[in-house]
This record gives structure tokens, C-alpha cells and sequence, in this order.
């Protein structure tokens, strides 16, 4: 899957010129900003300032578009063309990854919190004892809800781009199956391992500007894992379904033993017995019944 996502970004015929577009989005937005920051002295920078926002929306925008296509299983990336859709698109994604933020910020501003107070508790050693140990715990906590938010919020916006519905950001049936399930961890993981190395890379190879494009293409191989993870998650059966699925199994190889016995009378049952021992002890009743005598057949055979 890892090779996979390498070369999604670059196939198609127009992957040269969404990498272009991808890589400049950013670049633009920077303009947009400098711009208006500088022309804010005459109040026409207040009009442009916001500006600034819409190439970065339309960034975030076209990582759903990437999501969309990865869970439908589309083999090439999209193109920057309904620059409506992708404006709305990445609204969403701000929307989505705000709020899955918001444990976070809560944790990280009670720590900051409890910090500012262990500062004016000094002296104070009980104070300082309880303010210390306060602020371990809320640093743990946030630390862990930022790694929480780190797995959920991809998983979020693939099950958003997916279903076309920002309440499906928020489906925690859907988000629960898929991210116990293998298969999203494992995409999520070599996501992380694409966001490091692409990371490295971009801020290496920025002074030639190449690092701009290394970072979008990145993100575009990173969104696809998290695609395709989600679709994966959602096509293989959970744990109690796989044990259905096996109990059934182990049912249609199991004889009908019941259905068998029930047809005949224990004791009709041919046995291979001495002949002399089978007439004595069945009477004869299995050959008026219609059930041979095997061993007596055998020898007239013979």
C-alpha cells in the first residue's frame, strides 16, 4: 500500500500540473497576505486580507477531493477544476478538524493554567506539591488528546468526503469500526511515516523551492492512505461478524447426525457381524426391511 500511495500522486496526464497548483497554493496565499498586510495602513488591506484565506481553503479542499476519490477507489488524483466545490470542501475541513481540537485546546489552556498557578504558589510547598502534580496530569492528558486528535481527525474527514455530509465527520459507529480495525492503523502509521520523511524533505530542499512541491505531494500520498485505510476498514468484517461468518461454517460442515437417525430404528442399523450372529440377533428383520446382510453379501460375491 505504501508503493501505491508513492505513485498515486503522479498519475494521470494532468499530475504535473496538480502538483504545480498544489505547490503554489501556499505561495499565493503568502502574497495575498504580505499584500494586504501593506495596504492595511490605507484600509484597502482589509479587503484583501481575507483573501489570503481562500488558497489555503482551497488546499484543504482538495485533500477531500483526494479522500473522496481514495475511498471510491479512483486510481488517479483529482484535478483543481470546481474551484466552487473545493472552496466549500475545505470550509469543512476546517470545520472538522476545529472541532476535534477542542479536547486539546481545553487540556493544553487548564495546563497553562495550572502552571501560571504553581508559578505564584512558590514558597508555598504544599501548593507547589499540588500545582506540580496538577500540571503533569493535564500535560498527559493533552498530550494524549493530541495524538487522539492526530488518528482521528483523517478518519473523520475520509468518512465526510465519503459520505458527502459533514455529519458524517461525527458517525462514531462508522469511526469506532474503522479505527480499531487494522487496516486503517496500518494506513495511518505509513501516513505518519510519509508526513515525517515529506516534512524533512520540504524544509531540506526549500531553498530551491522544490521543497514547496515535495510537501504537497506528500500530503496528496498521505490523504490517499487515510482513503483508502477507511475503505478498507469498512469492507472487511468485524470481529463479531468473523465469528458469525465462522460458527455458519462450522455448522454446513457438521452432518445432519439427527436428520439421519431420525429416518430408521437404531436397531435396523446393518452391523458387520458373523452372518450366523446377525440372523440370530436381528430375526431377519433387516432383510424383510430391505438391508443386507454385508458380510454374507461379500461372501456370495466371493
Amino acid at each position: 500500500m505504501l508503493g501505491d500511495a508513492i505513485e498515486y500522486p503522479a498519475r494521470g496526464d494532468d499530475a504535473l500540473t496538480t502538483v504545480l497548483v498544489g505547490g503554489l497554493l501556499p505561495v499565493l496565499a503568502t502574497m495575498v497576505g504580505v499584500v494586504g498586510l501593506v495596504l492595511s495602513v490605507v484600509l484597502v488591506g482589509l479587503a484583501v486580507l481575507p483573501l489570503a484565506l481562500l488558497p489555503g481553503l482551497a488546499l484543504f479542499g482538495y485533500y477531500v477531493a483526494v479522500l473522496r476519490g481514495a475511498t471510491a477507489g479512483d486510481p488517479e488524483p483529482p484535478r483543481f477544476r470546481d474551484w466552487k466545490r473545493l472552496l466549500v470542501d475545505g470550509v469543512r475541513f476546517v470545520a472538522v478538524s476545529v472541532a476535534y481540537a477542542v479536547p486539546f485546546a481545553l487540556l493544553l489552556g487548564a495546563f497553562l493554567a495550572v502552571l501560571a498557578a504553581s508559578e505564584s504558589a512558590v514558597g508555598n510547598p504544599v501548593a507547589e506539591t499540588v500545582a506540580t502534580v496538577g500540571a503533569a496530569v493535564f500535560a498527559l492528558f493533552a498530550a494524549g488528546s493530541l495524538l487522539a486528535y492526530a488518528y482521528l481527525q483523517p478518519l473523520a474527514l475520509a468518512n465526510l468526503a465519503r459520505e458527502g455530509d459533514l455529519r458524517a465527520a461525527f458517525d462514531l459507529t462508522t469511526l469506532r469500526k474503522a479505527g480499531l480495525s487494522r487496516a486503517y492503523a496500518a494506513a495511518w502509521l505509513l501516513g505518519m511515516l510519509i508526513w515525517i520523511v515529506g516534512g524533512v524533505l520540504e524544509g531540506t530542499l526549500w531553498l530551491v523551492v522544490v521543497g514547496l512541491f515535495v510537501g504537497f505531494y506528500a500530503d496528496v500520498a498521505r490523504y490517499y492512505l487515510y482513503g483508502r485505510g477507511l475503505s478498507r476498514a469498512l469492507s472487511e468484517p468485524s470481529d463479531g461478524e468473523r465469528a458469525a461468518s465462522e460458527e455458519r461454517r462450522r455448522q454446513d460442515r457438521t452432518p445432519a447426525i439427527d436428520g439421519v437417525t431420525d429416518r430408521f430404528e437404531t436397531g435396523t442399523i446393518p452391523r458387520i457381524e458373523e452372518p450366523d450372529t446377525f440372523a440370530i440377533r436381528t430375526g431377519k428383520r433387516d432383510h424383510e426391511r430391505g438391508w443386507p446382510d454385508w458380510e454374507s453379501a461379500s461372501d456370495e460375491r466371493r
